[in-house]
């Protein structure tokens, strides 16, 4: 346990006791738009960080929320600088806070930069922060060398996504008079000035740099693709391609993925499929993972489902993480969760590490009915009508033999709770499972006999369900808990803690 920590604000509007880690992140998360709005805050914010410094063990999570607590304002900036170099364990999340906060003003650019070069290991954020705050300050060149020693850096190949490309955006805006000057001045006779000119047409589209090649080449046609479909202009992107088609050039593989990429962000799904297919047909082209993660793009964009899993079962290419990612982004977007546990369960073996994946997945959970309990060491998860538990046939079965009992106490089911348009008896057969029922079920079955049985569920319990929860206590004489988004309601011996006011 760690050592208890008070901290009494003098400040009126915010005072708070601190005692645990769960209590320290409500205390950052109510203080950080206070400091961001008034410096004088300052003094709650270094009594929050003193109050880290004291648990035992250090918490890396806890000391980064403290540093984008105290880097949240110019007043305790100074403060995370020095509370990072004090920290015993960091991440590059502790050095990305600083990076960006560091490089929102001129006067702490050089500081920024001095801190980038110095991380032991860099991301896509990284890099964009870094970028973006030489862009921003007038130094759109150093910003384009950063960006081209991304390119370059071994392990940064990840990195180069729409944020960086679109933080070096801003530099390259500005970096194109002095390449208009060079072409201007006939100085683009040479293939190194003309590579300039490649880095920038894949960097932002530059149309007017790209027609001053004496001889653009396939590499240049394809910069010119790729950079409109990352700075979301399809239309752009699949008129170059018409063009390059028209020159004489074949298409490469590369290219079809800048190609498909404009499609799917434009939501073109036959003419995206049209492409795919010719890749092969008439190129004589074989897929790449990439062109398959593009093509899932789309589809799972347009909520196109059962086409996206009929062509990742028939693939000929194993499916990468940028594929995965595809799908879940889709159905975040059209709230399927049954594909989107297909797809993180896929990313969690790639790159376990990965956040991104764990929120995407919480989010897609949070914006529809679920429920979850604790047996063992594992977290169960249940949506409504769910059948993809292992133990799915036991539970069902389980929640029939409940059925039969409650209705012989005269338990009628209200289906008024069901909001779909559907006949009775369907509306009968969707309330009846609904996510929080399974989860008791499963913890009648997965529990100690006679141990209380404790289930969350992120929205509030209807009122059928309530009933029902009730019933089953007084059936299986367990004390059953339910933790809804309101409140708890503790069932026992057929009755509710809430008294049914809730």
């Amino acid at each position: 346990m760690p050592s208890r920590a008070a901290i009494r604000m003098k400040h009126p509007s915010f005072s708070v006791s601190v005692t645990t880690a769960s209590q320290l992140h409500d205390a950052v998360d109510r203080l950080l738009p206070l400091l961001r709005a008034d410096a004088s805050h300052a003094s709650a914010a270094r009594a929050i960080a003193a109050a880290v410094a004291s648990f035992r063990p250090p918490s890396t999570l806890l000391s980064n929320r403290i540093l984008h607590l105290l880097s949240s304002h110019p007043a305790t900036l100074p403060d995370a600088v020095a509370l990072l170099a004090s920290l015993p364990s960091t991440d590059v999340c502790s050095y990305n806070t600083l990076v960006a906060a560091l490089g929102c003003s001129s006067r702490g650019l050089a500081s920024a930069r001095a801190l980038f070069d110095r991380m032991p290991r860099r991301d896509h954020f990284s890099w964009s922060a870094v970028i973006s705050a030489h862009a921003r300050h007038g130094q759109p060149r150093a910003a384009l060398a950063i960006y081209r020693r991304m390119l370059r850096e071994p392990g940064s190949a990840g990195a180069d996504n729409e944020f960086t490309a679109s933080s070096a955006l801003a530099a390259a805006t500005a970096a194109r008079i002095h390449l208009r000057e060079t072409r201007e001045a006939g100085a683009w006779s040479n293939d190194k000035e003309q590579g300039r000119g490649f880095m920038l047409c894949r960097e932002c589209a530059c149309a007017h740099v790209f027609q001053g090649m004496p001889k653009p080449d396939l590499v240049s046609w394809t910069a010119m693709i790729s950079g409109y479909a990352q700075n979301g202009q399809p239309d752009e992107a699949l008129h170059y391609f018409d063009m390059l088609l028209r020159s004489g050039f074949r298409p490469d593989h590369v290219t079809f993925v800048g190609v498909l990429s404009a499609c799917a962000h434009a939501g073109l799904v036959d003419k995206g499929l049209g492409i795919f297919h010719s890749i092969k047909d008439e190129y004589g082209i074989e897929h790449t993972a990439d062109h398959y993660a593009c093509v899932i793009d789309l589809l799972s964009r347009s909520g196109l489902f059962e086409r996206a899993e009929e062509m990742i079962d028939t693939m000929s290419v194993k499916p990468n993480k940028f594929l995965w990612a595809s799908l879940l982004g889709g159905c975040r977007i059209h709230k399927n969760v049954r594909l989107a546990k297909w797809a993180a369960e896929a990313l969690f073996e790639i790159e376990p590490e990965n956040p991104a994946t764990y929120v995407t997945l919480a989010n897609i959970y949070a914006s529809v009915a679920s429920s979850w309990i604790e047996a063992g060491t594992r977290v169960h998860v249940f949506l409504v009508g769910d059948k993809l538990h292992p133990q799915a046939e036991e539970i069902y079965a389980l929640l029939k033999k409940l059925y039969l009992k409650m209705r012989e106490e005269g338990y009628v089911a209200d289906t008024g709770f069901v909001l779909h348009d559907v006949e009775d008896e369907q509306k009968q057969q969707d309330i009846g499972y609904h996510s929080e029922r399974l989860a008791v079920a499963f913890g009648i079955i997965a529990t100690p006999k006679g141990a209380p049985i404790k289930v969350f569920k992120n929205l509030r319990i209807c009122g059928d369900c309530h009933t029902t929860i009730k019933l089953i206590s007084k059936i299986v004489q367990r004390e059953i808990i339910v933790r809804d988004s309101n409140r708890f309601h503790h069932f026992k011996n057929g009755s509710c803690s809430c008294r049914d006011f809730w």
